[in-house]
C-alpha cells in the first residue's frame, strides 16, 4: 500500500504551478502523477519550511543532458600528512559537491563548465583547485587554520577527553541555558529564504522577463530570488517553576512571497522557542533526529580527538574534534570547547555529517556559542542555523545544480538577567505562556533596526526585502498565491467569494454515480467577522439535488471564539460522525468520499446514506492550548439503499437523533496558524489530549431512547533515539440503546493508499462497538539499519513499522434496536491486529507498505494481505 492521505491541508506552497511553464510536458506528467499517488501529502517541519517545499517542488526535474565530468583525491593535513576526513569539497557558489570519507577519499561529478573547485574544513583554511585536465587522484592538502587557542597538541589516548565529555554530561542539567530557574533577556532574530540557482530559463520567463530587479546576483555570478525576510526584536521573560513564559515583540519587520509573509506562526512562537540546544542528547530539526555530540551515549556514534587547551581567566578551554564512526548515521561533524571548572560548553560549531536518507535536507550547519554570567552560570550568546534543501525526486550522477533553498536562522542574546526574584506576570492566570506584540512593533523604522539590530545585514539584505516586494506585485504569483492558500483550507479566492472546497467538486460512490458540487462563501473582502457559506450538488444516479448552508461569527479578542450555525442535506458514510478530526484535525473535512479514493478504490463505495444535519457549534479558546467546542445536532438519517434499515422485521424509513457534544482539548507549546476562520495546528512535541462528553436523544419507528457517550484521544510524535515513535489512541463506551449508525464503526479503508488513523485490512461496516480502544503506532526508523546494507544504502529509503490494533464488544441490549446489517458483527474483545512494514522516503515522497491482518480472518472478504 502507498501513502494516500487525502488532507489537502497539507499542499502548502505558494507559486509552484507557474513553473509549469518551465516543463517539459512528459515532466508535467510525472510531476501530476506523482501528486495525485500522494495527495500531495508531505511532512509538515517547523516554522515555513512546507510553504518554500511546495514553491520549488515544480522545478525538482533534474536537467539529464548536462555535461559532466569525475573528479577524485584525496584531502590531507597539510602539517601532519594525516588524511581529513568529511572535508566540503564543492563548486563555490553552488551545492553541488560533497565530502570526503574517512581516508580523505572523495569523488563525484562536475559540470565540464566548472574550472574551479573549493575545499573546506571546520579548522582549517579554505582552499581552491583550478580543474585541468586530469582531475583523477588529485592530492589537496589544507593547511590548519590559526586560532586562538594553543599549539594543537593531540592527546596519546581518549582516557582525558574521556573524562571531560563524562563529567560535562553529569553537570549538563545544571548548564543548559533552558534550564535556569528563572530568566529574562533581548533577542535579536533574523531568518531568510532564498530559492538558489536561479537560471535563464525562469529569469525570461513570461512571469518574471520584465521583473529582472527581483533577482540577485551572488559573488560568484550566479542568481537567487529572495522569498522571506524577517527580523525581530523580542523581550523574553521564563520561569521554571510555576511554568510561566512571556514572549514581548519589541520590533518586526517581516515580508514574504504569497502566504509566506500572511501566515505567521501563533502558540509557542519564533519568540519562545530557542529551537535545538546541544545539552540534549538528540537535536530535532527538520523533521529528523541528530545524535548530539554530547550525547549520553555519544560514544557509540562518535570518536572524539583532543585537539588543544588554553587557559581564559585562569579556567582551561579544552578544543575536542568529534566526527562520526559511521559514514551514514544522523550525526554531525565539527569542534566544541569546553571548560574545567563547571564543564560547561563554550562553543560548538557542526555540519551535518551526511544527507544521505534525508528528505530534501541537504546541508545543515549548526553553531552555537554562549556567554559566562557569572562564576555558576552561563547563558547563550548566539546560535546560527543554516540549511540547504535539495527538492529533485531523484539524485543521479548528473549533479545538476537545480532549484535548491537556501535557509538561515539567528539569534543573538544581550541584557541578560538571571534568578531575579520577580515572577513572570502573564494577562490571566490561567495561562503558562503567551506572545504579545507592543503597538507600533511593525513600523519600526532604518533608523530603530540601525540602532538596536545585533548585527549588520549590508546592502544586499535591504534590496532582498525590496525584490520581495516587488514580487508580490506580479499578477500571475498573486494568482497562484491564492492557489497556495486553496491548499490550505480548499477554497479559491475569487473575489468577495471563494470557490470550493474543490476536493468535493467532483466524487463518485455506487448511490449518487457522478456527483457534481459547487460550493462557495463570503471572503474577507466582506468581512472578518462573518462568514456565510453553502453549496449545491447533484447525484446523476439519484437525480437529486443536495446541498449545505450556514454562517459563523468570530468574536473579537485575543483568544479564539468562534459561533457557527450549518444545515447541511447530503449523503455520508454510514457511522461517519466526525470523529476523525480529533486525530486529524487539519483535515478540511471528515468526509472520506471525494475523487482521489474514488480513483484508487478496490471496492464499490455503497456504505452511503442521506443525513440532514442542523449543528450549532461554538469554539471558546480559554488559553493557548484550552480549547472547549460545543455542538448541538439535529441529526435524521435515512434508510440506505443498499443496507436498508428494519426493527423486528419492518422496514424504518428514518432515525432521528439529537444530541449536545462537548469536546476538551489540552495540548502544550503548540504551533497554530490562524486566519480568520480557519486554523491550522502545526507543532508540538508533546501529546495533543482530547476529551468528549456528548448526551441526546434517539427516535425510530416508534421507539424513544435516552444516551450518552464518554471517549478521549491522544496523539503523540516523540524521538527514540535517531528514530519516530508515532501513535495515537482512542477510547469510548456509549451508555443506551442506539441504532448501530450512531455507534463506534471502527474506519475501514477500500482503497489502495495508506490512511494513518484507518484500519486498512477492514472493509467499511465490518465492525461495531458501543465500548472500545483503538492503537495506531508507526515506528519510523530513519534509515537506521538499510544504512549498513550496501546494495541499499545508497538509495535514501528509510524503514517504516506499523501497528494497528483494537478490542471492542457490543452490549446485547444492541441487538434490540435497528437490525444490523448482514456480515457487520463484534469483535467481543477479541483483539484485531494488522502489521505493517515497509520504506518510506521513495523519490523523496512516497510510502510503500505491506499490511497483514494477524488476527481476526474477514468474514465480509477483506484482504489478509
Amino acid at each position: 500500500m502507498f501513502s494516500l492521505e487525502y488532507n489537502y491541508v497539507y499542499l502548502s506552497s505558494i507559486t509552484s504551478l507557474f513553473f509549469f511553464e518551465f516543463l517539459k510536458p512528459s515532466q508535467i506528467i510525472v510531476f501530476m502523477s506523482l501528486r495525485a499517488l500522494t495527495s500531495c501529502v508531505f511532512f509538515i517541519p517547523l516554522s515555513f519550511r512546507p510553504v518554500v517545499l511546495f514553491f520549488v517542488f515544480g522545478l525538482s526535474f533534474i536537467d539529464l543532458s548536462a555535461q559532466n565530468r569525475l573528479v577524485s583525491g584525496n584531502v590531507a593535513d597539510k602539517e601532519t600528512g594525516l588524511p581529513l576526513p568529511m572535508t566540503n569539497v564543492f563548486i563555490k557558489g553552488t551545492t553541488i559537491g560533497t565530502t570526503s570519507d574517512d581516508l580523505g577519499f572523495f569523488e563525484f561529478y562536475v559540470p565540464k563548465k566548472c574550472d574551479t573547485l573549493y575545499f573546506s574544513s571546520i579548522g582549517y583554511r579554505m582552499r581552491c583547485m583550478t580543474l585541468s585536465d586530469v582531475i583523477k587522484n588529485v592530492r589537496i592538502e589544507l593547511e590548519p587554520d590559526v586560532i586562538s587557542l594553543a599549539e594543537v597538541s593531540v592527546a596519546p589516548d581518549d582516557s582525558w577527553v574521556r573524562y571531560l565529555l563524562n563529567q560535562m554530561v553529569e553537570a549538563r542539567d545544571k548548564n543548559n541555558p533552558d534550564n535556569i530557574e528563572r530568566s529574562s533577556f533581548e533577542k535579536y532574530s533574523l531568518r531568510r529564504f532564498n530559492l538558489n540557482n536561479v537560471d535563464s530559463t525562469l529569469m525570461q520567463s513570461k512571469t518574471f522577463r520584465n521583473h529582472q530587479e527581483v533577482f540577485k546576483k551572488k559573488a560568484n555570478g550566479s542568481h537567487y530570488l529572495p522569498v522571506y525576510m524577517s527580523e525581530q526584536i523580542f523581550h523574553n521573560e521564563n520561569q521554571r517553576n510555576p511554568a510561566l513564559q512571556k514572549s514581548t515583540i519589541i520590533a518586526d519587520n517581516t515580508v514574504g512571497i504569497g502566504v509566506l509573509g500572511d501566515y505567521d506562526i501563533d502558540g509557542y512562537t519564533n519568540g519562545l522557542d530557542n529551537g535545538f540546544s546541544f545539552y540534549d542528547n538528540t537535536i530535532r530539526m527538520f523533521g529528523e533526529n541528530f545524535i548530539s555530540p554530547t550525547s549520553s551515549i555519544g560514544w557509540s556514534f562518535y570518536n572524539y580527538y583532543l585537539e588543544d587547551s588554553v587557559m581564559v581567566d585562569d579556567v582551561k578551554h579544552y578544543q575536542v574534534l568529534f566526527v562520526p564512526k559511521r559514514k551514514r548515521d544522523k550525526v554531525f561533524r565539527g569542534r566544541m570547547i569546553l571548560e574545567d571548572k563547571n564543564f560547561s560548553l563554550v562553543k560548538v560549531d557542526a555540519v551535518l555529517s551526511t544527507s544521505s536518507n534525508m528528505t530534501f535536507l541537504k546541508q545543515l550547519e549548526l553553531n552555537v556559542s554562549y556567554q559566562p554570567i557569572n562564576d555558576t552560570v552561563s547563558f547563550y550568546d548566539g546560535v546560527s542555523v543554516k540549511a540547504v534543501f535539495d527538492y529533485k525526486l531523484i539524485d543521479l550522477p548528473t549533479n545538476s545544480p537545480g532549484f535548491e533553498v537556501d535557509y538561515e536562522k539567528s539569534f543573538a542574546y544581550s541584557k541578560i538577567r538571571i534568578n531575579e526574584t520577580q515572577e513572570v506576570l502573564l494577562s490571566a492566570k490561567n495561562i503558562s505562556y503567551e506572545t504579545l506584540t507592543l503597538k507600533g512593533a511593525e513600523k519600526r523604522d532604518s533608523t530603530y533596526w540601525s540602532e538596536n539590530r545585533k548585527q549588520t545585514l549590508g546592502t544586499k539584505f535591504k534590496h532582498n526585502y525590496a525584490a520581495i516586494d516587488s514580487v508580490n506585485t506580479i499578477g500571475t504569483v498573486k494568482v497562484l498565491d491564492n492557489v497556495a492558500k486553496m491548499m490550505f483550507h480548499g477554497f479559491y479566492d475569487v473575489g468577495v467569494v471563494e470557490i470550493g472546497p474543490v476536493i468535493d467538486m467532483v466524487t463518485f460512490n455506487k448511490v449518487e454515480g457522478m456527483r457534481l458540487f459547487m460550493g462557495a462563501r463570503t471572503s474577507k473582502e466582506i468581512s472578518t467577522d462573518w462568514l456565510l457559506f453553502g453549496g449545491v450538488g447533484y447525484g446523476t444516479r439519484t437525480e437529486q439535488f443536495s446541498g449545505t448552508a450556514g454562517g459563523g461569527y468570530k468574536f473579537k479578542g485575543d483568544n479564539r471564539k468562534v459561533m457557527m450555525l450549518k444545515y447541511s442535506d447530503t449523503y455520508g458514510r454510514i457511522g461517519e460522525n466526525g470523529k476523525l478530526l480529533y486525530l486529524k484535525e487539519n483535515k478540511i473535512s471528515p468526509n472520506e468520499n471525494n475523487f482521489v479514493a474514488a480513483v484508487f478504490a478496490r471496492d464499490e463505495f455503497n456504505e452511503l446514506m442521506q443525513q440532514k444535519v442542523l449543528c450549532l457549534m461554538y469554539e471558546h479558546e480559554w488559553r493557548k492550548g484550552l480549547v472547549t467546542t460545543s455542538n448541538v445536532r439535529f441529526d435524521k438519517q435515512y434508510s440506505p439503499e443498499f443496507f436498508p434499515f428494519t426493527y423486528k422485521g419492518n422496514s424504518v424509513t428514518d432515525v432521528t437523533a439529537v444530541d449536545l457534544t462537548i469536546d476538551q482539548r489540552w495540548s502544550w507549546k503548540e504551533k497554530v496558524i490562524d486566519d480568520d476562520f480557519m486554523r491550522l495546528y502545526s507543532a508540538t512535541k508533546y501529546p495533543v489530549v482530547h476529551g468528549i462528553v456528548s448526551f441526546g436523544r434517539v427516535e425510530y419507528a416508534g421507539v424513544n431512547s435516552i444516551y450518552g457517550k464518554i471517549g478521549a484521544t491522544i496523539k503523540h510524535r516523540f524521538a527514540l533515539g535517531p528514530t519516530d515513535v508515532k501513535y495515537a489512541l482512542e477510547s469510548g463506551v456509549t451508555f443506551g440503546k442506539l441504532p448501530y449508525t450512531l455507534l463506534e464503526i471502527p474506519r475501514g479503508n477500500e482503497t489502495y493508499g495508506l490512511f494513518n488513523y484507518d484500519f486498512n485490512m477492514i472493509n467499511y461496516l465490518e465492525f461495531v462497538h458501543d465500548k472500545y480502544a483503538h492503537l495506531f503506532l508507526d515506528y519510523h526508523l530513519k534509515g537506521v539499519f538499510i544504512n549498513r546494507v550496501p546494495l541499499f544504502r545508497s538509495l535514501g529509503f528509510k524503514e517504516v513499522l506499523s501497528v494497528k490494533t483494537m478490542v471492542g464488544s457490543l452490549s446485547s441490549k444492541q441487538y434490540k434496536s435497528i437490525d444490523l446489517p448482514v456480515g457487520i458483527r463484534s469483535l467481543d474483545w477479541q483483539p484485531y491486529v494488522e502489521l505493517g512494514a515497509g520504506f518510506e522516503n521513495i523519490f523523496k515522497l512516497l510510502r510503500l507498505e505491506a499490511i497483514w491482518r494477524v488476527t481476526p480472518q474477514s468474514v465480509v472478504g477483506a484482504p489478509n494481505f
